[in-house]
């Protein structure tokens, strides 16, 4: 059974996991014809459970790789506020991190 077939079944059980839900989103972020399916999962993820923090950093990495930079930027920085808020250091360090290099991209 693959990674994605067993992440469903658990799902299943247990629907509104936003544990699970974030890690099928990835696992679909691996496969070629999965971004639509992450995409969708990550969005889930911010109007359903806005607090998994770890979300914010992964879609917007999604978006901006896809074209969608504003709407990554956006999302970014909203992360920030709700990691700021749940005082989660780690994940505002990373998200202000990606906002400094896409900086950077947007200067050279």
């Amino acid at each position: 059974m693959s990674r994605i077939a067993e992440l469903e079944t658990m799902l299943d059980e247990r629907p509104d996991d936003p544990f699970l839900i974030y890690a099928l989103a990835r696992e679909y972020q691996k496969e070629p014809a999965g971004t639509m399916q992450a995409l969708l999962m990550f969005e889930h993820l911010v109007n359903h459970h806005p607090d998994y923090i770890a979300t914010y950093y992964h879609y917007a990495k999604m978006l901006y790789g896809i074209g969608n930079q504003p709407e990554a930027i956006r999302l970014l920085e909203l992360g920030i506020e709700r990691g700021l808020a749940a005082k989660d250091m780690h994940a505002v360090s990373e998200m202000k991190g990606m906002l400094m290099g896409w900086g950077s991209d947007e200067d050279a």
